[in-house]
């Protein structure tokens, strides 16, 4: 869509609908998102009629069509959002921002392997990094802990156990700029 990491779309263009949720890698409020259709008429089992928003002799006389522009009618205007940050940036604008994200990811994908005290879920697809310290430690204790103490926001994924998860979303941080936080985890571990 927006990276040229091509790679990471294959089958893309067989598939009959695409949501995007464009609040992490798109830096819009929660509720914004795209869906979109290859066919306008899969998007007949979402209509929906209710008399108050869109009654047919409303819609006759040129009232608008609430329901037929939103299924949040009334709600905010998130689409703007979108649009406002697709017109400044455009595709590629924003595209270079996944880019470094993911590209940072890397890096601090790579800090956590060379750390001895530090275990790698797996090497990163996009911006989330998993890990955990490799010292007998309740990784879920340790993560309360730091956020109890307003020292660290860590997230947390369960696979084989409890790991911990950095969702890394600032474009133009560095793998350095983390580097403070994984030695702050290891010290939390020992």
């Amino acid at each position: 869509m927006f990276t040229d990491r091509r790679d990471l779309l294959q089958g893309l263009d067989q598939a009959d609908s695409i949501a995007l949720d464009l609040h992490k890698f798109g830096w819009q409020p929660i509720a914004a998102g795209l869906f979109a259709c290859r066919d306008a008429e899969d998007l007949r089992v979402i209509d929906t009629s209710a008399d108050y928003l869109n009654a047919d002799d409303d819609t006759e006389a040129g009232l608008p069509d609430l329901l037929g522009r939103s299924l949040r009618t009334s709600r905010r205007p998130d689409a703007v959002k979108i649009a406002a940050t697709m017109r400044a940036l455009g595709r590629r604008g924003l595209g270079a921002l996944v880019d470094a994200c993911c590209a940072t990811a890397q890096g601090v994908a790579d800090a956590v392997e060379a750390n001895p005290d530090l275990e790698l879920w797996g090497r990163p697809t996009l911006s989330t990094v998993v890990f955990r310290p490799k010292a007998d430690c309740d990784v879920a204790a340790l993560r309360r802990t730091l956020l109890d103490e307003g020292r660290a926001v860590l997230g947390r994924a369960r696979f084989d156990g409890l790991w911990l998860k950095l969702t890394l979303l600032h474009p133009h941080a560095t793998p350095a700029d983390y580097q403070p936080l994984l030695d702050l985890v290891v010290k939390a571990a020992r």
